[in-house]
């Protein structure tokens, strides 16, 4: 019997988390320019915004071309986002594919300062589907790239 498991990475900052959150809540269809090796299309497929409950079609590459259709579910006030695939190439090898970006900001007081933390929750379709490793390395290093982006700019 299958089960959920998760797996997480964070990202350090140097950009503010709330810029950071800011363009996932608002630009994300932006990284399609800035990352074209990883990302090819993304549209609207329900909504017109990155509101809670739109629906975004994204075509990106890990390894070979992939497309998906992600559900958004924001948490404004926790600065948190939860992608949940509704449709794709994901679900050919798992049950449930969703990932989290939460933006935790450090002050003077907390160590480690501000970060992205990125975490996957997903249930496998059959015992021989490894981990989703490949999309947690593309969501840091892509958030590598943007925060170092969001810093300079």
């Amino acid at each position: 019997m299958s089960q959920i498991e998760s797996i997480w990475g964070k990202v350090q900052l140097k950009s503010s988390p709330e810029k950071f959150f800011g363009f996932f809540r608002n630009h994300m269809g932006d990284l399609v320019h800035m990352f074209p090796d990883h990302f090819q299309s993304f549209h609207f497929v329900e909504g017109q915004n990155f509101d809670d409950g739109s629906v975004v079609h994204w075509k990106y590459h890990l390894g070979i071309p992939e497309a998906v259709k992600i559900k958004m579910k924001n948490r404004d006030e926790a600065r948190t986002i939860i992608y949940e695939v509704v449709e794709g190439d994901a679900l050919k090898h798992y049950k449930v594919f969703r990932a989290k970006l939460e933006t935790v900001s450090g002050g003077l007081n907390k160590v480690g300062g501000s970060f992205a933390k990125w975490t996957i929750e997903y249930e496998k379709a059959h015992e021989n589907v490894p981990s989703p490793e490949t999309y947690m390395e593309l969501a840091l290093k892509v958030s590598k790239g943007l925060d170092a982006y969001l810093y300079r700019n």
